[in-house]
């Protein structure tokens, strides 16, 4: 008897299940129809700026999707994107994170080559970045939007820096050529998430920012001596050891002798230094170039020089290149 009720209670079970399962195909049917003629992202999107340095640096990605027109007339679509900021947070700039030493790269996504228009996020107020397109058969149909990222000039530690995005796609559809508004579109249901990394990696490199002239002057006597000063700044990123070295120019005879070339062949001799006092040369090896660490900001070294008391040349300008070179 107990077998018996046993095989009675398993055949109501499958019967009573297979009613369930029958009942729930014929609700999911209706719904299948109505996902039908939208958009949705298609898998993620990583944007990669490479290896960048203290210059800042730009690139191209783009953000793949598909649109479903499953009826046979023609149809347009209107598709919007908004990236929504994970981690870190921040919209404009948006920023990149290095874990450790922990640090942050400041960057920007554009939907417009000249970059002057942000991608926002849902909630940012942006300008809605969107595009058409139309369908002439049944089908899916693969396209992708562009999206153009700057990094601004700036110096961080360097390393491996990675931002995670999460992607939200608009998007709505009609009849005919003409797809909806961007308006129209702003408050169109989401149809389509995912993900997209940016990364970069800041490399241990320096610039110099800017390296100014350095005047002496019209002069009637060189019976004294005439100083000047000028200014060399560079940046570096944290804890990045350099040295400013500068060469002798283009008249030197040797040595550490430096000259400035004038008419007829003419020469005034000058000198650059480390300190206010002028008792220390500035040159090019590692016993008198100037050395520091970077700090992340632009940092500036006075160049002082004179040219000491001789013998004047012939009436004219007097001139000479150095170069300035850093070494990290």
């Amino acid at each position: 008897m107990n077998s018996i009720c046993t095989v009675t209670i398993l055949r109501s079970w499958w019967r009573a299940a297979s009613l369930v399962l029958a009942l729930a195909t014929a609700w999911l049917l209706p719904g299948e129809a109505m996902a039908a003629n939208e958009c949705n992202i298609d898998g993620s999107n990583p944007i990669s700026f490479g290896t960048v340095g203290g210059g800042g640096a730009t690139t191209t990605g783009s953000i793949r999707f598909y649109c479903q027109n499953d009826g046979p007339a023609v149809r347009s679509f209107r598709v919007c994107l908004y990236m929504n900021p994970i981690l870190p947070t921040g919209l404009d700039p948006r920023q990149m994170i290095q874990w450790w030493p922990l640090d942050y790269l400041d960057y920007h996504l554009y939907a417009d080559p000249a970059m002057t228009q942000v991608i926002g996020s849902t909630t940012s107020g942006h300008a809605v970045y969107s595009i058409a397109l139309t369908m002439t058969a049944t089908g899916r149909t693969y396209s992708s939007m562009p999206v153009y990222g700057r990094i601004p000039a700036q110096t961080v530690t360097a390393g491996n820096y990675v931002s995670q995005i999460t992607d939200f796609m608009r998007s709505t559809s009609q009849t005919g050529t003409t797809a909806p508004s961007a308006t129209q579109c702003a408050t169109a249901p989401i149809t389509g998430q995912n993900y997209t990394e940016v990364s970069a990696t800041f490399a241990n490199t320096c610039y110099i920012s800017t390296a100014t002239d350095m005047d002496f002057g019209a002069v009637v006597s060189l019976a004294g001596n005439r100083d000047q000063t000028s200014t060399v700044s560079v940046r570096c990123p944290i804890g990045t050891n350099y040295r400013i070295a500068l060469n002798y120019g283009g008249h030197s005879t040797g040595g550490t002798v430096r000259r400035m070339l004038g008419p007829g062949g003419n020469y005034l001799t000058y000198q650059l230094y480390r300190n206010a006092g002028r008792t220390q040369i500035w040159g090019n090896t590692n016993s008198n170039d100037v050395s520091d660490t970077g700090n992340n900001a632009i940092q500036s070294f006075t160049v002082y020089g004179r040219v000491p008391a001789q013998a004047a040349g012939s009436a004219g300008a007097y001139a000479d290149t150095i170069t300035v070179t850093l070494t990290y």
